[in-house]
């Protein structure tokens, strides 16, 4: 074996262990693929001073944050999810379009629900508010499973 293909065979085997070891990582600390276990719908109810088309479009932005906080209060304490089945929500907007305030009604009592709902919320974002005190109206909807 000459000293080139030696280099070359050490290369090929270093590149695949790499490579194995990489994957074995990744496939290790990857979380499994699940569905929700709470099956969670978010509606838009009314929008008043902005753009109920940009409020459409910023559903969706906030829905899979939503669905966790939803997934994980129930997986602490699903007794106080078990007669919850509707909560409506309203965003104060800024003018920027950025969610300024979140009022939920009825509150939510389980634990730490109420607060990682309203981490969520503050994340919407939409384009197009038109005055000061703009407001979008969301219905929350949580099926059971």
């Amino acid at each position: 074996m000459t000293r080139r293909s030696a280099l070359a065979a050490l290369l090929a085997a270093l590149v695949a262990a790499s490579t194995v070891a990489a994957q074995g990582r990744a496939r290790r600390h990857r979380a499994p693929l699940r569905s929700p276990a709470y099956p969670v719908d978010l509606r838009l109810l009314r929008v008043e001073r902005a753009s109920a088309v940009d409020a459409r479009l910023a559903l969706p932005t906030v829905l899979p944050a939503i669905t966790r906080c939803v997934d994980q209060a129930r997986a602490l304490d699903p007794g106080p999810l078990s007669d919850l089945r509707r909560v409506d929500v309203v965003l104060r907007l800024a003018l920027s379009g950025r969610a300024a305030a979140v009022e939920l009604d009825p509150p939510v009592l389980a634990r730490g629900l109420s607060a990682c709902l309203g981490d969520a919320f503050l994340t919407w974002r939409q384009a197009r508010v038109s005055e000061p005190r703009a407001s979008v109206y969301l219905g929350l909807v949580l099926r059971p499973p």
